[in-house]
């Protein structure tokens, strides 16, 4: 009989490993009251979609996915609608879009050398059918005036996967969270274009939960926020921030380079991030609303009052 993997239990927080998510493992990271300790340990995986199956079946009663792909991969489903809430929204990095060298230069030919022809066809490695990166990669292709004859293929894949799929030629970009996309160029997969901006349509990341867990431990919203902003004070001293690397590293796979954190930290002004929000209902129909006028809302999901009510962690 095949060895099977016993169920993840109750308490882990399931996180896909990414710059924003390093204060998680401060040391030390602690909701308030004080004296009570943050109730889940989170536990990487290789991808959003993995997170929010674990979340469907109960292995997981808590987290961290962007918002569209929690409304559409598991509020939209049948029976969720009053199972799950919302602590906070996470203040998220940008995500990096990495081309093939090939494609890079169909791009951004050198210095000198004729305009090339934009290709027929993209292949993009993205996290989610319903993810943002769709919109924001289209976005960023009409700034060339030809690209309304590049043809757009969207692929969901993992992230390990996505690595391989650029490397071999199975995809020709991929978007990835901050650093994903730094350790994509630097492991000589392709090229990250700086110019790449989410913009205006940039992901907000929510820490889910179930909504018994939260009736359990009431303790999870209460000065989360402070919590968060009090553990990326901390990470601004190098050796917090080398600890909490080396611990996030040593809770699972899949694991990046200390070096390609720190870089993207850099870039990103990591210390800076402090846009964390305790959502009320005006803000979560907004960011519901937000949805609908990009057109990626489920019509089983409303925009309502009624909707945020449901969402709303309450305590």
């Amino acid at each position: 009989m095949p060895f099977q993997m016993p169920p993840a239990p109750a308490d882990i927080l399931g996180i896909l490993p990414s710059l924003e998510v390093l204060p998680f493992f401060a040391e030390g990271f602690q909701c308030r009251p004080a004296d009570e300790e943050f109730p889940f340990q989170p536990k990487p995986f290789s991808s959003y979609g993995e997170i929010s199956r674990c979340l469907l079946t109960r292995k997981l009663m808590g987290g961290i996915v962007p918002w569209e792909i929690f409304i559409a991969d598991i509020l939209a489903l049948p029976g969720q609608r009053a199972c799950w809430k919302i602590p906070i929204f996470l203040q998220a990095c940008p995500t990096e879009l990495v081309l093939r060298e090939p494609i890079y230069k169909a791009f951004y030919p050198p210095q000198g050398a004729a305009p090339a022809k934009l290709p027929q066809r993209l292949s993009i490695g993205i996290e989610s059918q319903h993810s943002l990166t769709k919109v924001q990669l289209r976005e960023w292709l009409g700034h060339w005036k030809s690209s309304h004859t590049t043809n757009l293929t969207f692929t969901m894949l993992p992230m390990e996967t996505r690595m391989e799929a650029l490397q071999n030629g199975s995809v020709d970009a991929i978007i990835a969270r901050s650093p994903w996309g730094i350790h994509a160029e630097s492991a000589g997969l392709g090229k990250r274009d700086p110019r790449f901006s989410p913009g205006k349509h940039h992901q907000r990341l929510v820490l889910v939960c179930h909504r018994e867990f939260l009736e359990q431990n009431p303790q999870l919203s209460q000065g989360l926020a402070r919590s968060i902003a009090h553990a990326r004070a901390q990470l601004k001293a190098p050796s917090a921030f080398s600890k909490a690397i080396e611990s996030m590293a040593h809770s699972g796979k899949p694991v990046i380079r200390a070096e390609m954190l720190v870089k993207a930290a850099d870039l990103h002004s990591f210390a800076s991030l402090d846009d964390d929000i305790i959502p009320d209902i005006p803000r979560l129909v907004a960011e519901l609303m937000l949805l609908g006028d990009l057109d990626i809302l489920p019509s089983q999901v409303a925009a309502s009052e009624q909707t945020a009510r449901l969402l709303l962690a309450t305590y």
